[in-house]
């Protein structure tokens, strides 16, 4: 098991800095090929933008469908009684064997059935925002040490009440979209006015493999056997495991290239002592005119470093 609750706060100052950046910049449609759960996403849906939103993970991808590509569709309480139907009632077998290696029997149980319950929704949008609640509802099962789990709510019980408080789901008259791409083969493919890019850390998606976001992708696709294949796929690329900053420095200038047409860009970086800012804005140079760089100290925040937004 592990803590899921180690960045949050970081997380969540991060979220307000770059939004009080981009309320600056003047720009109808964004780009994001690097979303993560794209809570930045919604909200400038929600100030009206066109939304081009874009992970390599399926977990990411079906959020993104959940609350940036859907415009209306919402889970109805058939829905939520189908997919709770016998959640606790263990088959023969698991479904997703891999589970096991990440909680409990009795978690791995409700967490294999609600996953074959929620492939019986026919609508995609309305299935992506139970796969989205059931992915907070894992948020929650993990945030628990083995120490404090006799205080843990029965996971049907916090299905619920996620469903009944779920995000606003924002009809923003815009064509948005969500994709399931590499960055970098989703970034020259669409047009946009601005880019939003925060890159993968050096440490690649091979990383990820064992925490939260190796859960969520295992859950999703019903197996942990796509894992090998997705670190493979990240080869020369960004996401894959790299250990000299200039190899790093020139995945990002192979993908700005890929870039090049988008008009405005605004990367975000945080100084983690492989990169600098300065770095960053060598590379950026390259390509184009830096506009202005905004830094943020998070210092305060336990875990917390310098944060900038290079606009160019």
């Amino acid at each position: 098991m592990f803590n899921n609750n180690n960045n949050n706060v970081s997380t969540n100052r991060w979220l307000g800095f770059e939004l009080s950046v981009l309320r600056r910049l003047k720009f109808s449609s964004i780009a994001i090929p690097f979303s993560g759960w794209p809570d930045l996403d919604w909200y400038l849906k929600f100030w009206g933008k066109q939304i081009l939103s874009n992970d390599i993970c399926e977990w990411a991808w079906w959020v993104s469908r959940a609350f940036v590509e859907n415009q209306g569709e919402l889970l109805t309480e058939e829905d939520v009684s189908m997919i709770l139907s016998e959640a606790y009632v263990p088959r023969r077998k698991l479904e997703n064997p891999a589970l096991a290696q990440w909680m409990g029997e009795m978690d791995s149980v409700w967490f294999d059935n609600i996953r074959i319950n929620i492939d019986q929704i026919e609508n995609e949008h309305r299935r992506a925002l139970a796969i989205a609640t059931a992915l907070k509802t894992g948020d929650y099962a993990f945030s628990f040490r083995p120490e404090t789990s006799r205080l843990k709510r029965p996971l049907s019980e916090v299905f619920i009440t996620l469903w009944r408080r779920h995000r606003q789901i924002i009809n923003n008259a815009r064509e948005n979209f969500s994709g399931n791409l590499d960055g970098g083969e989703f970034i020259k493919s669409i047009r946009a006015e601005l880019m939003f890019a925060r890159f993968p850390r050096p440490e690649g998606i091979s990383s990820l493999r064992r925490g939260i976001v190796g859960w969520r992708e295992t859950w999703v696709r019903g197996t942990d056997e796509a894992w090998d294949h997705l670190i493979q796929d990240r080869r020369g690329k960004l996401g894959d495991d790299v250990m000299s900053k200039e190899n790093y420095l020139t995945l990002v200038s192979n993908f700005l290239e890929k870039a090049a047409d988008i008009p405005k860009w605004a990367i975000a970086h945080t100084e983690d002592g492989f990169i600098s800012a300065a770095e960053m804005g060598e590379i950026v140079r390259q390509f184009r005119r830096i506009d202005v760089s905004y830094n943020k100290n998070f210092s305060e925040v336990v875990g917390g470093k310098n944060s900038f937004i290079i606009v160019a």
